[in-house]
C-alpha cells in the first residue's frame, strides 16, 4: 500500500512538474504574441451606420494604426439593436487583438441599466482607452420663446404639453437628459422617441419637436447658422465650439451635468492583459500626436484628458453610478422592473 502511495505520489508530482514546464514555455509564446501584434489586417466594429461621430472616430483611428503599425485596417459597420449587434460579431472573433470595436462609453455605463442584454456587457468587454470626448448639449427650435434653460423649462411649465422633447433611443446619454429635464418641468415637457440623430434633428428644425439635447460637434453648425439655438452646454465649462453659450453648471443646474461621454476601443475581457496593454498602449501613443488631435478638432471633438487604465476604470464606475441613481428615481431601469 505504501508503495502504491509512493508511486501515485511521484506520478502526481511529475504531472505538476510537467504542467509547470508547459505553462512555462506557453508564458513566452503569449508575450511574443502581443510584442508581435498585429501580423495581419485589423478590424473594427463599430456599432453605428458610415457617417456621424463613431463612424468618424473610427476611421481616424484606423487610419493612425494603419499607418503606425503597417497593416490593413478595415472598419466594419454593424448598426443595431442599441449596439448588440456589433457587440455579438466581437464576441465571434478571436481574442488576439486583431478584431476591436470602436464604440461610445455609453456600452458600459448607459446601455446595460436600460437595455436587456443576452449577455452582460460589463463583464463580455472591457474599454482600453478612450479617444475622442463628446460633451452635450440641449439646443431648441429657434420658434421657442426660451432663451435659457430655466426660460424653457418655465415656457414648458406654463403650457403643459406643448413642449416636445426629442429622446434618441434608450440608455443614451440624451434619453437621460431628457427624462432629468421633464422631470424638471414637471411633466410639462413631452418625450418624444427617436432611432437615431439625423431624424430627430429634422424634426427639431421643422418644429415638429422643440428640444432635444445631442452631441456640440453634431450641432454647432446648425446653431452657428441660427437653424438651431443652444440654451446650455451640459459640463461645468463651456466648450470652446460654443463659448458663447453657458454650461448647466454656471446656469444654475448641477445636476443635470453629467461626465463627458466618449468614443473609444472595446476587446473582449477574456483578451490577454498582456495584449490589453499593446493594443492601449498604442491608442494612447496615436491620441497624444499633435496630427491626430488636430483631426479630431476639425471633426469637432477633443481627445480626452490623459489618464491611466485604472482612472478611466474609475470614472465609468463613477458616471454608471450616477446613471443607476438618476434612473432609480425615474423609475426607468430595467433592474428595478
Amino acid at each position: 500500500m505504501r508503495r502504491f502511495i509512493a508511486s501515485g505520489a511521484r506520478a502526481w508530482l511529475a504531472a505538476g512538474l510537467l504542467g509547470l514546464a508547459i505553462a512555462a514555455a506557453l508564458a513566452p509564446t503569449k508575450a511574443a504574441r502581443a510584442a508581435d501584434w498585429p501580423d495581419r489586417p485589423i478590424r473594427i466594429i463599430v456599432p453605428a451606420p458610415p457617417g456621424g461621430i463613431t463612424d468618424g472616430v473610427a476611421r481616424l483611428l484606423g487610419d493612425q494604426l494603419r499607418t503606425h503599425l503597417g497593416q490593413p485596417v478595415i472598419v466594419d459597420n454593424k448598426p443595431g439593436g442599441s449596439a448588440v449587434v456589433a457587440e455579438r460579431a466581437l464576441m465571434a472573433a478571436p481574442a488576439d487583438g486583431h478584431t476591436i470595436m470602436v464604440a461610445p462609453s455609453s456600452i458600459l455605463t448607459d446601455f446595460p441599466l436600460t437595455v436587456k442584454t443576452p449577455f452582460d456587457p460589463l463583464a463580455t468587454f472591457t474599454y482600453v482607452s478612450d479617444v475622442a470626448s463628446m460633451v452635450h448639449v440641449l439646443v431648441a427650435n429657434p420658434a421657442l420663446p426660451a432663451a435659457t434653460v430655466r426660460e424653457a423649462i418655465a415656457h414648458a411649465k406654463r403650457t403643459k404639453n406643448a413642449v416636445a422633447i426629442a429622446n434618441l433611443s434608450a440608455g443614451t446619454r440624451s434619453h437621460l437628459l431628457g427624462e432629468m429635464l421633464r422631470e424638471k418641468s414637471g411633466g410639462g415637457i413631452v418625450s418624444v422617441p427617436y432611432k437615431g440623430s439625423a431624424p430627430a434633428l429634422a424634426d427639431l428644425i421643422g418644429d415638429q419637436v422643440q428640444l432635444t439635447f445631442e452631441v456640440v460637434s453634431n450641432v454647432a453648425p446648425l446653431v452657428r447658422s441660427g437653424k438651431l439655438k443652444a440654451l446650455g452646454v451640459v459640463s461645468r465649462e463651456r466648450s470652446a465650439l460654443l463659448p458663447d453659450v453657458p454650461s448647466l453648471g454656471e446656469a444654475g443646474y448641477p445636476e443635470l451635468v453629467m461626465p463627458d461621454a466618449s468614443v473609444g476601443v472595446f476587446v473582449l475581457g477574456s483578451m490577454s492583459s498582456a495584449m490589453q496593454k499593446r493594443i492601449r498602449d498604442e491608442t494612447e501613443r496615436i491620441k497624444k500626436s499633435p496630427r491626430f488631435r488636430e483631426m479630431l478638432a476639425a471633426q469637432g471633438l477633443e481627445a480626452p484628458v490623459p489618464s491611466s487604465h485604472a482612472e478611466l476604470q474609475q470614472k465609468l464606475a463613477g458616471t454608471m453610478a450616477q446613471n443607476r441613481a438618476i434612473l432609480g428615481r425615474l423609475e426607468l431601469s430595467t433592474a428595478a422592473k
